[in-house]
């Protein structure tokens, strides 16, 4: 009887080393998220550098595809220039699509930036009772 005490804390330790293992590999071969900070700085650097778009706001960003162990993760967003005193449903959105791809020979994002047409400012998503409402 001894020696299933023994026994379970060796082999919980090596449970909680491997799920470990696997959460770390996870994170770092996974492309980041399209609302994460670092693809945000790269979107931000490309649209400062490709399209002269110096201070902007993004709005209503999105996953179009992709998976979390993929090569490659496609995303959706708005993006207007900031404008002093005005309001942001007054400013000039437009569509930008982009996607996210890690290069195997270096650690830096490769963004490719869409600009599209004028969109109109997307609304805060509504709330749980007004969806709750809406489907009665």
């Amino acid at each position: 009887m001894k020696l299933i005490p023994r026994m379970v804390v060796p082999i919980g330790f090596a449970i909680l080393a491997s799920v470990g293992t696997v959460g770390l590999y996870a994170r770092w071969n996974s492309l980041p998220t399209c609302d994460s900070e670092q693809a945000m700085n790269r979107v931000d650097e490309v649209l400062r550098d490709e399209y002269h778009l110096d201070s902007i706001f993004v709005n209503d960003i999105q996953t179009v595809s992709g998976e979390f162990f993929g090569d490659r993760r496609e995303c959706s967003a708005e993006v207007t220039p900031i404008r002093g005193n005005m309001n942001a449903s007054d400013m000039p959105w437009q569509e930008v699509r982009y996607q996210i791809e890690r290069r195997a020979e270096s650690e830096i994002l490769a963004i490719t930036i869409k600009l599209g047409g004028a969109v109109p400012l997307a609304g805060p998503p509504p709330s749980l009772w007004a969806r709750l409402r809406a489907r009665l």
